[in-house]
């Protein structure tokens, strides 16, 4: 069955949602679905998605700034008329609510996904908003999905979840991560620890700063390296200036090169305490075969396997981050079991394939109802 799913997204941001929903989009296309998205314009998703050339594929921009709001609604109907899909796919609240509006009103079934466990007041028209107006909810974590039921008061057979998954086309553990370790003047024997995220607050990157000098008394040739940006971009960057970390602690921004990176870190660092639904970059450091040190989060703990595939250190602290990562540099024959055990587990459970099966078989579902 080809179908036609309209995506909408009116976050501004670049961060592991926006990028999951511009990856599935391009899947949909490689699976001869067709996509049309709907986004604010001049939004990163926005830029890339009016460079996407594909004949299955529309863009619209459509500035989305309030919830409730009568033209953007109407400018939405007239779109969704327009591009006449079979499902509409909502993903922010802004965006969620007025797809829910306009889709009950035209009668086209929606799906809502879920990407971020931050709590769901508990009120009738947030009940109707995940409870009735969509056929489908898709949670990216099974703490979310918890959450989700509970807090909305939705059936848990009306929730799927489904983990963000990696293409191993990209995320290949051959790949040369020398020109990386050159760039930062780092040798082949020291080792290069790693953080890559939108930096945000609860992301944890102080506390990833801050194990870095625990983990330098033992180790003074280890280098760690921050990849992303964000709103605390220039927080982080002034704490590692004035703790006088700047040789040790590489900041790189936002970069595209991501497999690249990964390829060149001994360790992967995930430090979040949060909100975090399931990390992309767990799974990408798996298909890396790069160790991970991770706090335990509800929602990542699944795909650690409880601590099979991963060292799990304790939410905000440091010296329990510090204690994982050189946990794995000093017993290498560890590190090396456990992303052996990840890259197992990370081709049969985390592809991008699996992903994509399990969701266009909820689009399937959901228009098979009567």
């Amino acid at each position: 069955m080809t179908l036609h799913i309209l995506h909408s997204e009116a976050a501004t941001g670049w961060g592991g949602q926006e990028i999951r929903i511009f990856q599935e989009c391009q899947l949909l296309l490689e699976r001869g679905h067709r996509v049309s998205i709907v986004c604010q314009p001049g939004s990163p998703l926005a830029d890339r998605a009016s460079r996407l050339s594909h004949p299955g594929f529309t863009y619209f921009p459509l500035p989305m700034k309030r919830s409730f709001s009568l033209p953007t609604l109407f400018s939405l109907r007239k779109i969704i008329k327009s591009a006449q899909p079979d499902i509409l796919h909502c993903h922010s609240s802004i965006d969620s609510w007025l797809i829910a509006m306009a889709g009950k009103v035209l009668g086209i079934p929606i799906v809502r996904s879920r990407h971020v466990n931050i709590p769901i007041r508990n009120h009738i028209f947030n009940r109707w908003l995940y409870a009735s107006a969509p056929s489908h909810i898709l949670t990216s974590g099974m703490g979310i999905k918890k959450m989700v039921s509970e807090q909305a008061r939705v059936s848990v057979d009306k929730i799927k979840s489904i983990p963000a998954g990696v293409d191993f086309r990209r995320f290949d553990f051959h790949i040369s991560g020398e020109k990386i370790r050159e760039e930062l003047g780092v040798s082949p024997h020291q080792p290069l620890i790693g953080k890559i995220g939108v930096i945000r607050g609860w992301k944890g990157f102080d506390y990833f700063v801050n194990s870095a000098p625990l983990v330098l008394e033992k180790f003074p040739d280890a280098r760690f390296v921050i990849v992303g940006s964000g709103p605390g971009y220039e927080s982080i960057h002034s704490m590692i200036k004035n703790q006088g970390l700047e040789k040790s602690i590489f900041m790189l921004g936002h970069r595209e090169d991501i497999p690249e990176i990964m390829a060149a870190l001994d360790i992967h660092c995930v430090g979040s305490f949060a909100v975090e639904g399931t990390t992309q970059v767990i799974p990408q450091a798996f298909a890396m075969k790069v160790p991970v040190v991770s706090t335990r989060i509800d929602s990542i703990l699944p795909i650690l396997g409880d601590g099979e595939r991963g060292i799990l250190v304790e939410l905000k602290n440091s010296q329990s981050m510090a204690n994982g990562i050189m946990k794995f540099l000093t017993d290498p024959d560890l590190a090396q079991t456990m992303v052996e055990k990840a890259y197992t587990f990370c081709k049969k459970e985390l592809s991008v394939d699996k992903m994509m099966d399990q969701t266009i078989a909820v689009y399937q579902e959901v228009c098979s109802y009567p």
